[in-house]
């Protein structure tokens, strides 16, 4: 019979790593918005919506061209 090993990690990150965790979670919740608000203009505009590997294409273009809020 086989048996399943587990194992159990914890982060102990310092002042600076965590701050730049939670600068990357909140990159990356930034994008998710901006992508969820596109598909959102896109369904009620009745038009296609884009999946996932077009969307990530589009991610340089847009921000590229995007005026983003910048916040200190």
């Amino acid at each position: 019979m086989q048996q399943l090993q587990a194992f159990k990690f914890e982060l102990r990150p310092d002042g600076q790593q965590e701050r730049q965790m939670r600068r990357f979670a909140g990159s990356c919740r930034f994008v998710f918005n901006k992508a969820l608000a596109l598909q959102k203009e896109r369904y009620e505009a009745a038009v296609a919506l884009v999946m996932g590997v077009d969307r990530s294409v589009m991610l340089p273009v847009k921000k590229e061209g995007a005026e983003l809020d910048e916040r200190p």
